[in-house]
């Protein structure tokens, strides 16, 4: 993320999902609480202490309430940003990231908020950012000191990042459960790629959390720069 801020506008992006045996994130009725267990949680809890910023989208704020802090893990000295693609601006005033936001950094990027319910966050603390694209969003993050974005779902939101080639690391937790015929699929809003010319990601780090596993992918590799691109002072 480091030597990434000084080449791109957008933050670094860590895509993570927890999936089922059969790449679901939840089961036909949309339900997703716990594909996965304790160990894996924690894990995910220590990604979330080394980034500068956690995002979802509207989607799985409005199914899961998340609070996206750090809990099963040492805290880092300053909070990661809590962030939420929602371009109405439609987070309820009640979710637990609006009653939160003075406490803990939470921001909504909206490409056109509603001005009554983005006006009842902004009183609760929420920062509203409007953004007339996913890259102008990003770009905004970035202007605000994000430089590491790890984005937890959902599946619409990690298939405009996919598109857009967004994603710099997959992280996958695998959970040993298999949801079948009509599940949430987590790569479904992914553009489609032919067998022949879909990119084979190299795997970074694989690692055993009880019944699961954590498969980490390199979608994009960022070379460090030269030392004469640095000047000591």
């Amino acid at each position: 993320a480091f030597f990434f801020s000084f080449a791109s506008r957008r933050p670094w992006i860590t895509l993570k999902l927890a999936v089922s045996i059969d790449g679901a994130l939840a089961d036909a009725e949309g339900r997703s609480r716990w594909i996965t267990g304790p160990r894996a949680r924690a894990a995910v809890h220590a990604l979330r202490a080394g980034h500068d910023a956690i995002a979802v989208g509207i989607e799985t704020a409005l199914a899961d309430d998340p609070m996206l802090t750090v809990r099963d893990a040492p805290p880092p000295r300053v909070p990661p940003t809590r962030v939420v693609f929602d371009r109405r601006a439609r987070l309820p005033v009640g979710s637990a990231l609006a009653r939160t936001a003075r406490e803990i950094p939470t921001i909504v990027v909206a490409e056109t908020p509603d001005p009554g319910t983005a006006g009842a966050l902004e009183a609760l603390g929420v920062e509203i950012v409007a953004a007339s694209s996913l890259s102008r969003g990003l770009e905004a993050l970035a202007a605000r000191g994000v430089r590491s974005l790890l984005v937890e779902g959902g599946a619409r939101l990690a298939g405009s990042l996919w598109e857009q080639s967004a994603v710099d690391r997959l992280i996958i937790f695998r959970g040993p459960v298999v949801f079948g015929a009509g599940a949430r699929g987590a790569f479904s809003f992914v553009p489609a790629q032919a067998i022949e010319t879909a990119p084979r990601l190299p795997v970074r780090e694989r690692r055993s959390l009880g019944d699961d596993t954590m498969t980490v992918y390199a979608v994009h590799e960022v070379p460090a720069p030269d030392a004469g691109t640095f000047t000591a002072r």
